[in-house]
């Protein structure tokens, strides 16, 4: 199951008299932590394939980095190369690594997310495509 805190706690109310098993995702921030002596090439492709896999629409999507601060700036730098490898788009077609978000209102609900994140000290490095709600896909009923 996946949801909220409060949706968890209930479940496993209803689950706990018969010793049901279950198991929970209640949307985790998932962190990524690099140090100094990691494997800087792997660290980069890895933040940057698993926070874009799925347009970042998967529980377990990296949210968060923190880098050591010796190799930040190196790190920075990588980064922002390998997301620009990303092409936004039709996630149908092979070129395209990143598809639409699963609405446009979740697209405005992340757009508001990083601008917060932004007035709060956070730091854009790179933004790559943000499609408008005309681009979005839609089920034709074909």
């Amino acid at each position: 199951m996946t949801g909220s805190s409060a949706t968890g706690k209930k479940i496993m109310e209803k689950c706990a008299p018969k010793l049901k098993r279950l198991v929970l995702e209640l949307g985790g921030k998932d962190p990524m932590v690099v140090f100094a002596d990691a494997d800087l090439d792997k660290a980069v492709n890895d933040a940057v394939t698993f926070s874009l896999f799925n347009t970042g629409q998967v529980c377990c999507a990296v949210e968060r980095v923190y880098v050591e601060k010796s190799i930040q700036e190196s790190f920075e730098q990588k980064v922002v190369e390998a997301a620009k490898a990303y092409v936004v788009g039709d996630g149908r077609v092979r070129e395209h690594n990143v598809g639409p978000m699963v609405s446009a209102m979740q697209r405005d609900h992340v757009a508001k997310q990083v601008d917060d994140a932004l007035k709060h000290g956070a730091k854009m490095l790179y933004q790559g495509g943000i499609p408008d709600s005309s681009s979005s896909l839609t089920n034709t009923g074909d």
